[in-house]
């Protein structure tokens, strides 16, 4: 059998490079590792669950493609990323503009004054979605993913909820601590079944075990508490809608996609939110009437799936 191929840390001083130089590393590595890999027969079953692929949908650069997996029925990156990777990767090479640039005293203080309205940042749309499902000021709410805290800090401040959060990235975790207040507590002080909502922006396609990061996220929370999550649409629908865009949603950064196919199979049973909740267009009534319904009454039919970004919830 071939030997499995351990990616050396190659990234770990990319820090004190450039972000456009940072992202030409990340790539260049990313696709010499992949390559190692593909010859190497290696990194090849589901990060989620450890099925085998059933099925290519997608190909990029020769060397990595997109599967789903037998079992789970996710949509992952083959070759895979293993944890210890992902987490060199978070860092010290990911770099995202708004998302992970920490930003300057003078130009941090005006967001904060402004809520960060109007930004790239503004959590408007979530906060309305959270408030479709009837979330309330004061819930107790993990934001799970917070980077350097402009979510987390409006979720406080502009939701009214009590907001804990975790973030892989040391440094980015510490200047959402120290610059925005935010409440980061270490791992081995979570308070399990105590949270009313689990919040997560654009994480789960990042994480490296999907199925981990969804325990641990209904761990955290109460009895019927609320599981809520953004994600890039990998939907079959949204596929056939705007095939580029779906194209380019998974790669280096997104190892993995989240369809309606993977979340019918991981709650097989109990209603589940699966809608779309568009960045640009998050206040389209047809939208937010839909999270309502869904609210009010709660069904496992996936809802519009025609927009880039998509939302599931359901309760434990």
């Amino acid at each position: 059998m071939p030997r499995p191929f351990v990616a050396k840390p190659v990234n770990q001083h990319l820090s004190a490079l450039s972000p456009t130089i940072q992202r030409f590393a990340s790539k260049a590595s990313y696709f010499a590792s992949s390559l190692i890999k593909r010859l190497t027969g290696s990194h090849n079953r589901c990060p989620s669950c450890g099925g085998v692929p059933e099925v290519i949908l997608d190909r990029k650069a020769f060397v990595t493609c997109l599967v789903r997996c037998a079992n789970c029925r996710l949509l992952f990156r083959v070759p895979t990323t293993s944890s210890s990777e992902n987490q060199v990767f978070y860092q010290t090479a990911y770099s995202e503009g708004f998302t992970t640039e920490r930003p300057e005293p003078e130009r941090l203080h005006q967001w904060i004054d402004t809520s960060f309205s109007s930004t790239e940042k503004d959590y408007g749309h979530y906060l309305a979605i959270l408030n479709a499902l009837g979330v309330q000021p004061g819930a107790r709410l993990f934001d799970y993913g917070c980077s350097w805290g402009y979510g987390s800090h409006q979720l406080a401040r502009r939701g009214g909820y009590c907001v804990d959060a975790y973030e892989i990235s040391a440094p980015r975790a510490a200047f959402a601590a120290e610059h925005l207040g935010v409440s980061v507590p270490d791992c081995a002080s979570y308070e399990f079944g105590t949270y009313d909502v689990f919040f997560s922006a654009h994480v789960i396609e990042h994480v490296p075990s999907v199925s981990s990061f969804m325990e641990q996220g209904m761990r955290l929370l109460k009895p019927g508490g609320l599981f809520v999550a953004f994600t890039p649409n990998g939907s079959g629908v949204f596929r056939r809608h705007a095939l580029r865009d779906w194209h380019l949603m998974w790669g280096l950064v997104h190892p993995q996609l989240i369809d309606e196919e993977f979340l019918l199979q991981q709650r097989p049973t109990g209603p589940l939110l699966i809608h779309s909740a568009p960045l640009l267009q998050f206040g389209a009534p047809e939208h937010l009437d839909g999270v309502r319904n869904w609210q009010q009454a709660p069904d496992r039919t996936p809802r519009c799936l025609d927009h880039v970004e998509m939302v599931f919830a359901f309760r434990v």
